[in-house]
């Protein structure tokens, strides 16, 4: 191969990179893509002409993550979680055979067409034909030293019937799934409530020796190989190879592995973040005390809104591998007070206080573009705290808005911002209010008088519920009636996340909503009666021009 300086991946291939991992609408499940033909070289020179349109495409678009050699030790590979694959050893996660050996052609193409969600490796579907994907995929081969091209290898032989699942229904199947889950200790990874916090979540490890982490069971999006019972069963029963996941082919009977997978897709099953849901989050007014606990039942009854996270990718240190990307946000009013309550998961609880010095070199003032996410495998347990940022614009008016990072020098914005704080969480303490006029140094507190914002927070089997509590004053204009831009960041301290190492969203709007009272249906009665009186009013002029002759130049005559 020809050998070439190492080089920064190209700005479209890391946009592309941080637009295919924020949550999006899902897209064809693994198993259920329709795979075509795949081509049959009928002579050697035909093989290694497809190897070599192969090794182009690579050359163009893959190997600035799975490197030169197929090693998975790409210049960007570090920044990346998890690492690369390396294709060398021929181990993949997503197949339709046992565990242990090699995929099928057609799962290679699932993978290459639908990539693999929650991860950098993203979707070609859209941007190789088919030819290009069989030939990048015979390339791929081509690093696994002959072994796809020797008989005792051969797959297809050994592709798993996945049957049918049992004739039950789902409810009574997931159920019995949630049974078998708990005996076979499937919770000490994924957690109780399938978060991915699990006791052994913390120490897990690929065949690399670099960290992993456990799925969470709730976040449809990422499942690697689709999320339907019948992609969780396949999963279940090939296992994902080079992971912590084993497969339980042996170890469950194919009825346990049925119902497992029907209990993971309800799971799977609940409302999150998919990129197509509203963008205003309404605040309803209620009477009566506003709930400041996290676990307030008054919550049931506000509306919720999923908002999309992804990796904040604009200002250096870029950060394109967040942990979190989803966060849940209801709001409630009254006379006098606004309350947000905010949820996300997080599988650890990071409330130990953060290493300022550390956090702001790392965060600030790091050289580095895209920094490492976990260096040498170093876990961050204990050196930054998990932290959530509300962000408003400074002042509303004009056609444009800040940026919603941090602003800018012409542009300012206020944040409320809550950093986690050990057993002082359950109680309620104040939230910093800070301000900021762009990426160039941290935001800075406002005044004493300023600090309206209080707090408390709950982590509770791998999740975070905040609720900010915040009087209401014109400082960013949060009144009845008002539609106030908001933004949110969220740190995984665990995940080394401090500073402009973030997830992200963009901007949305918080709308105080008033209640409908007797004038406003009054007057919309009235608007309504109106305008049927005026239509009325002018059907009987026509009709009696009609009736005249006036409009008989026009076709129109009086009616009989």
């Amino acid at each position: 191969m020809t050998r070439r300086p190492v080089r920064p991946a190209s700005p479209g291939v890391l946009l592309a990179l941080l637009a295919l991992l924020a949550p999006r609408v899902a897209a064809a499940q693994w198993l259920e893509l329709d795979v075509p033909a795949r081509p049959t070289p009928a002579t050697t020179e035909e093989s290694a002409d497809l190897v070599e349109a192969g090794r182009q495409i690579y050359e163009t678009h893959c190997w600035t993550c799975h490197g030169e050699e197929g090693d998975g030790a790409g210049p960007i590979a570090e920044t990346l979680w998890p690492r690369p694959r390396d294709f060398r050893i021929a181990s993949f996660k997503l197949r339709t055979t046992p565990s242990g050996e090699l995929p099928t052609d057609e799962d290679l193409f699932r993978t290459v067409t639908l990539g693999s969600p929650g991860t950098a490796m993203p979707a070609w579907g859209a941007v190789l034909n088919v030819a290009e994907r069989w030939q990048v995929i015979a390339y791929v081969k081509s690093f696994g030293d002959g072994i796809f091209e020797d008989e005792a290898f051969d797959p297809y032989p050994l592709v798993i019937d996945l049957g049918r699942p049992p004739a039950e229904s789902p409810v009574s199947l997931a159920e019995a799934g949630r049974q078998v889950f708990e005996r076979s200790d499937c919770w000490e990874c994924h957690g109780q409530l399938g978060r991915g916090d699990g006791p052994k979540a913390d120490a897990l490890t690929d065949d690399w020796n670099l960290p992993m982490r456990a799925t969470d069971l709730e976040l449809a999006w990422k499942f690697r190989g689709g999320s339907t019972p019948r992609d969780a069963y396949l999963r279940l029963t090939t296992g994902l190879d080079g992971t912590p996941m084993p497969s339980y082919a042996q170890t469950l009977t194919d009825e346990e592995r049925w119902q497992v997978a029907y209990y993971v897709a309800s799971l799977a099953g609940q409302t999150r973040a998919d990129g197509a849901g509203p963008v205003v989050i309404r605040a309803e007014r209620i009477e009566g005390a506003l709930p400041s606990a996290p676990d307030d039942e008054a919550w049931a009854e506000a509306p919720t809104v999923w908002v999309p996270m992804t990796g904040q990718g604009t200002f250096p240190p870029r950060w394109q591998i967040p942990s979190v990307t989803d966060l849940a946000v209801q709001a409630l009013y009254d006379a006098d007070e606004l309350v947000l309550r905010l949820r996300w998961d997080d599988r650890t609880a990071d409330s130990v206080p953060g290493d300022p010095v550390r956090a702001e070199v790392e965060g600030w003032n790091a050289g580095e573009t895209w920094p490492a996410v976990l260096p040498g495998g170093e876990r961050r347990r204990g050196t930054y705290r998990d932290m959530l940022e509300v962000v408003f614009p400074s002042t509303l008016g004009g056609p444009v808005l800040p940026h919603f990072v941090y602003g800018d020098v012409r542009r300012s914005v206020d944040l409320w911002r809550w950093a986690a704080g050990g057993v002082a969480d359950a109680a309620e303490r104040p939230a910093e209010e800070l301000r900021a006029s762009g990426v160039e140094e941290p935001p800075s507190p406002l005044g004493a008088d300023r600090q309206q914002t209080s707090a408390r927070a709950a982590w509770v089997d791998g999740r975070w519920t905040v609720v900010l509590r915040r009087p209401l004053t014109p400082d960013v204009a949060l009144r009845p009636g008002a539609l106030v831009p908001v933004a949110f960041h969220v740190r995984d301290g665990a995940h080394g996340e401090t500073g402009l190492r973030m997830a992200v969203s963009s901007w949305y709007f918080l709308h105080l909503r008033e209640p409908v009272g007797v004038a406003d249906v009054a007057w919309v009665l009235l608007a309504v009666l109106g305008a049927a009186a005026v239509e009325l009013a002018l059907v009987r002029v026509v009709l009696g021009r009609a009736q005249r002759g006036e409009l008989r130049r026009y076709g129109l005559d009086a009616p009989s």
